[in-house]
């Protein structure tokens, strides 16, 4: 249902008993929409937890924008939803890009935030744009990676972005697990297109936004929640460096290596997913 929020409606789908413990799910993309996630997982994870997934602003079914948008929109709106709903506080899922916005999230609102979830987060810009080049290089002869030194910047994105759309139909071969390389994203053919000229829009407003390239990582260290990293084995997106990071400098940190999978494992191994993300929460 559409749910008016600060100066705009967001696509709100809640799932599971008003009672049960609250999760947030933050989508990624830019611009992804939480139809995919809570079509694998929002009846699996309803069994335990009132699950809440939220098109961002200009995304999907929420409202177009009307206006910019930055990060600091997104983390506004969820804590103006958390209010409005009446949770004093929540878990939070942050998928590929969903998991920058959850990591600022967490940092910026320690006290609304028991627990995080990262599914194969992408927090650094310049970090998992040249992951994703280099997984996507072998499907792309002659190309090369576009180097870049120092923070990133929104032509450095574009540029590497760029390299990426050339895979076309074989996108899904460096995003998934061999075992799911005919997996069909539900949004790709069951989402009207005009919700999908939005989330296009969304992405180059976000993707324009001085925020974008704000540099993230030093949020890990701040982390003061219990927060699972999960790395699928064929993920392309979170950088070993990354991980490292986390590891190290997360106090209540949990690793979870999802061996067989790629970026997608709600999808990929949904009842394991399931489970996983279930226990821990729990």
């Amino acid at each position: 249902m559409l749910t008016e929020i600060r100066d705009t409606r967001l696509y709100v789908d809640q799932r599971g008993a008003a009672d049960a413990p609250p999760v947030l799910f933050v989508h990624g993309g830019p611009g992804a929409g939480s139809y995919d996630f809570m079509k694998f997982q929002g009846d699996r994870l309803a069994r335990s937890f009132r699950l809440i997934g939220v098109d961002q602003r200009g995304v999907q079914q929420s409202d177009p924008l009307t206006g910019p948008v930055s990060e600091l929109d997104l983390i506004a709106d969820y804590e103006a939803l958390r209010e409005q709903l009446g949770i004093p506080q929540w878990s939070v899922i942050g998928h590929s890009y969903g998991g920058r916005i959850a990591l600022r999230y967490a940092a910026a609102y320690p006290q609304a935030i028991t627990k995080v979830v990262f599914e194969n987060p992408a927090w650094d810009m310049v970090l998992a744009t040249d992951t994703l080049v280099r997984a996507a290089l072998p499907l792309l002869p002659g190309a090369e990676l576009p180097p870049h030194t120092g923070p990133a910047t929104k032509a450095m994105w574009d540029e590497r972005i760029a390299l990426l759309i050339q895979l076309g139909e074989r996108r899904m071969e460096i995003y998934t697990g061999p075992d799911a390389r005919d997996l069909q994203l539900p949004a790709d053919t069951e989402i009207d297109s005009e919700f999908h000229q939005r989330s296009g829009h969304f992405s180059e407003q976000i993707t324009s936004s001085s925020s974008f390239t704000d540099e993230v990582l030093p949020y890990i260290s701040r982390l003061t929640q219990q927060a699972l990293l999960i790395k699928g084995e064929y993920d392309p997106a979170t950088s070993q460096q990354e991980i490292e990071l986390f590891r190290s400098d997360v106090r209540q940190g949990t690793y979870y290596y999802a061996a067989g999978v790629g970026h997608f494992m709600h999808a990929e191994q949904p009842d394991v997913y399931a489970r996983l993300v279930t226990d821990f929460l729990s």
